[in-house]
C-alpha cells in the first residue's frame, strides 16, 4: 500500500509533534530551559555589572553567583523529578526547596564570612538578582500541565458540585 504525499507529511508531523510533546516533559528539557534562562539573565545582569563596576572582578562575582543558583536549581530539579510520585510529593517539594535555597545561602554565608575579592565585587548582590530568576523558571517548569480535554469549572461550581 502506497502512502500519498499528504499522508507522509501527516505521519511525519504527528510523530514529530509527539516527540516534541514527550521531550517537553523530560528532565533533560527542564535542565536545558533553566540553563538557557540563567544564561539569558546573565547576559543582562553581567553587562549591567560591568557598567557599574568597570572591572573583571564584578563579572567573576556575577558569574559565580549565577553558577551557584544554576547548580542549586539543577540539583533541585533532579531531586524533585526523582520524588515525583504522589506519595512522595510533600517530601519532594520540601527537599527540593531546601536544596534550592540552602546551596545559595551556604555560598552567601561562606563568601560573606570569608570576605575577599568576591565579597568586595558584590557577590551577594548578584546572588539576590539570580536567585528569583532561577526560582521562577524552575517553578514554571515544575507546574503540572493542564490537559486540554479537562472541563473547566469555576471554584463555586467545584464547591457546590
Amino acid at each position: 500500500m502506497m502512502l500519498s504525499l499528504s499522508d507522509k507529511y501527516e505521519l511525519v508531523s504527528t510523530s514529530l509533534f509527539g516527540f516534541l510533546h514527550h521531550f517537553r516533559q523530560t528532565l533533560l528539557f527542564r535542565i536545558a530551559v533553566v540553563g538557557i534562562v540563567v544564561i539569558a539573565a546573565a547576559a543582562i545582569i553581567l553587562s549591567a555589572g560591568w557598567a557599574i563596576s568597570g572591572n573583571r572582578m564584578g563579572i567573576w562575582a556575577g558569574a559565580a553567583a549565577g553558577g551557584v543558583c544554576l547548580l542549586a536549581a539543577w540539583i533541585a530539579l533532579i531531586v524533585g523529578e526523582s520524588l515525583r510520585r504522589p506519595q512522595y510529593a510533600l517530601a519532594g517539594v520540601l527537599l527540593a526547596m531546601l536544596i534550592r535555597m540552602g546551596i545559595p545561602l551556604a555560598a552567601a554565608l561562606l563568601v560573606f564570612l570569608r570576605g575577599g575579592p568576591l565579597a568586595d565585587a558584590g557577590f551577594l548582590y548578584y546572588l539576590v538578582l539570580f536567585y528569583p530568576v532561577t526560582l521562577t523558571a524552575e517553578t514554571f517548569l515544575l507546574l503540572p500541565k493542564r490537559c486540554s480535554h479537562e472541563k473547566r469549572v469555576s471554584p463555586a461550581q467545584d464547591l457546590v458540585g
